[in-house]
């Protein structure tokens, strides 16, 4: 069993390891999960009124390879502690229940205190619950977002089909369409700080495809 060292800071942590384990390190890193767009289907509305309607967050359909990748990272990288951090309507009177009741659905090895819902329009990094420091990532699909992350944090964003036409994000990238472990495979690497990804935008293959027929 991996365990911890006592009377560290929770981002200084040391594992003590089991002889023979390799792989694990004595840094514990920090992964920040966005959920709209990210974890959960971007769902446009015609009407803002839409967002604040009973139900809206706790139906929104899951990516799942994106739930899969992210579940598999908290099984199995004990290095890295996964934290939710997702944007909630401030004024709403069911964003922040709902979107933990849909982690209890689809991700709750993600526990309670490890999801944190800050307002809309705030810069996530000031509800990371400590000092962002380079250890510290963020996975979204809203440059905006991964850029006020910075300037010690690190971002990831993740391409979900719709987003990213603009190229103004320059950092890691990852596709949601991979499949779960080839996702939690780059984005350990990343995190660790074992290689760079640069994936293509999924328009693009289908953009491809279209001119080779």
């Amino acid at each position: 069993m991996v365990q911890l060292k006592n009377n560290a800071p929770p981002d200084l942590l040391d594992i003590v390891l089991p002889q023979g384990l390799e792989f694990a390190t004595k840094t514990i890193y920090r992964l920040f999960v966005d959920m709209d767009g990210t974890l959960a289907v971007f769902n446009r509305v015609d009407t803002l009124e839409e967002l604040y309607e009973q139900g809206y967050f706790l139906n929104l359909e899951p990516h799942f390879n994106v739930v899969r990748a992210v579940e598999h990272i908290v099984r199995t990288h004990p290095e890295i502690g996964v934290h939710i951090l997702s944007s909630v309507l401030e004024d709403s009177p069911y964003a922040a229940i709902e979107k933990s009741a849909w982690l209890d659905r689809y991700l709750p090895e993600i526990p309670p205190e490890r999801r944190t819902f800050p307002p809309c329009g705030q810069n996530k990094r000031h509800y990371a619950r400590g000092p962002v420091t380079e250890r510290d990532w963020l996975l979204d699909d809203y440059t905006h977002n991964l850029t006020l992350w910075g300037p010690l944090g690190r971002g990831i964003k993740l391409l979900n089909g719709i987003n990213s036409t603009r190229g103004s994000w320059d950092g890691d990238r990852i596709r949601f369409d991979k499949a779960p472990r080839d996702i939690a495979d780059k984005v350990v690497s990343i995190v660790t700080n074992r290689g760079r990804v640069f994936d293509g935008r999924p328009q693009d293959d289908r953009h491809n495809n279209e001119r080779e027929r």
